[in-house]
Formats: structure tokens, sequence, C-alpha cells
């Protein structure tokens, strides 16, 4: 629960800083993290995917990359599954907010790309995420008004 709590307060705070938008590729490329075993997407999520929607739309040239991962417990075959149902899961939200899923391509790399490899869980908590690449658009990005 205190886990939750601070990841809940750093993402707040992630989108308060956002709302300056002083660094608009960051707040595209910021991370959503997932409960273990899930692909719903958190409050902590919500709290980061709405601060790259008036982004997203005020650059319409801009193409993305969600890619999903999990930690390392589970099948190598589940855990792509687990990859790609999160990645999906913020692609289905952001087209939901009028962002066009043909901006959106998505990958799934299961456990295959651990950003933590310790056994623990403080480890598997920064791995079950999913990560977003700017793919094509312009060098500037527009500042949202």
């Amino acid at each position: 629960a205190r886990a939750r709590a601070d990841s809940l307060a750093a993402a707040k705070a992630n989108a308060a800083s956002a709302a300056g938008m002083t660094d608009v590729r960051s707040v595209i490329t910021a991370t959503v993290f997932f409960d273990y075993d899930a692909s719903d997407i958190r409050e902590d999520g919500r709290a980061v995917l709405e601060a790259k929607v008036p982004v997203l739309a005020a650059n319409p040239a801009v193409r993305i990359r969600i890619s999903g991962h999990a930690d390392d417990r589970g099948s190598d075959e589940y855990n792509l599954a687990l990859g790609q149902r999160r990645a999906a899961a913020l692609k289905r939200w952001l087209g939901q907010r009028g962002i066009a899923a043909e901006r959106i391509v998505l990958a799934s790399y299961g456990e295959d790309r651990p950003s933590c490899t310790m056994e623990d869980e403080t480890c598997w908590v920064k791995n079950r995420r999913a990560e977003f690449e700017i793919v094509s658009g312009p060098a500037t990005l527009v500042v949202p008004k």
C-alpha cells in the first residue's frame, strides 16, 4: 500500500510537472507501471496518460511505440502475452481520448528487457511496465496551449 501511495504521488508530481510542458518529449516517453499479473491501468498510470493526451493532440505527426514488459515470474509465452495486453490497454485508452490508432504501434518484450534484474518485489515492480518511444515525427515538438 505504501509503495502504491508513493507511486501515485510520483505520478501526480510528474503530471503537475507535465502541466508546465517544459519538456514535451519526456511527457510522451513517460513510463506507465502495472500491478502483478494485470493489464488494468492504475490511477498513477492514468495520471501519466492524461499528461500525454494534450501533447499528442498538439503533435499529430508524432507516431509512438508502446512496448509492454513483465517481470520474470511466469512462462516466456505468458509474459509476452501479458506485455501485449498491457500495451494494447494503453493504446485503447489513448484512442478513447482521440489519439488515432494508426499513430500507435505496439510491441511486447515480456520479460526479455528487464529494467532491474534482482529477484525481489522492489525490482519486479520496475519491470511491470509499458514504455513509450517516439518512432517518427518532427524534431521539434509543439507545446500544447
